[in-house]
């Protein structure tokens, strides 16, 4: 065979080998993403470690930092415009969902840090009652679990405006990883969407859901 002709033939051999390769890839897509707000929001997505709920009405977020996952609610997204990284040691973000039913508005404000730093409890415990933003004073319920120790913490807070009366409760706790330097400052919250419409908080069954959410929480070294 000629040079010019075995050159070539090469090329297109490569090129067929490279769009085999592309093909691969696409498969390895889904096809179409979950109907979930979480997935539809590209921003969000990035976030999920599988199209798969891992826990009816959750999938399962993995930091972008490496350090922890926990549980995540499908109908949330990860506000783009709030979200910060430092590498592998801190990570600020807010997740934000609403239910139309109910007229209830929910948020979750998470930041991860990594360092002896969080060793220090009072300290994060003080940040943590300041960004509450609830001017709370009070004392922290500690539950320790084999990997980590939550120190949790509720109020509620008085938002009304004008005519508009609502009142927000907050759910907070720093969970501190029991076999590193690492930690989550935690605080969901949950209120009115509207508060010119009807609404009703059902208390204990939204410090049982954020409970749960912090139980979720899961650290890697």
């Amino acid at each position: 065979m000629p040079l010019k002709k075995y050159w070539q033939a090469l090329w297109l051999s490569a090129l067929v080998l490279m769009g085999g390769c592309h093909m691969d890839e696409q498969k390895e897509q889904p096809k179409k993403w979950p109907d979930t707000v979480a997935f539809q929001d590209e921003f969000t997505r990035e976030f999920m470690a599988s199209t798969k709920e891992v826990k009816e009405g959750y999938y399962l977020f993995q930091s972008k930092t490496d350090g922890y996952t926990m549980l995540f609610p499908k109908d949330a997204v990860v506000a783009k415009w709030l979200y910060e990284r430092d590498g592998k040691d801190f990570e600020s973000l807010a997740i934000g969902w609403d239910n139309e039913e109910e007229n209830l508005d929910y948020s979750i404000d998470l930041q991860y840090e990594q360092g002896e730093h969080m060793e220090d409890i009072e300290t994060n415990l003080y940040l943590l009652s300041s960004r509450a933003y609830a001017d709370y004073n009070g004392s922290y319920m500690k539950q320790e679990y084999n990997d980590k120790t939550i120190y949790f913490a509720k109020s509620q807070k008085d938002i009304s405006v004008d005519d508009k009366h609502d009142t927000e409760y907050l759910f907070f706790s720093y969970i501190k990883s029991n076999n590193s330097h690492q930690g989550v400052l935690f605080i969901y919250s949950v209120n009115c969407n509207d508060a010119r419409k009807s609404c009703q908080v059902k208390v204990e069954e939204e410090e049982k859901t954020a409970k749960m959410l912090m139980r979720s929480i899961t650290f890697y070294d």
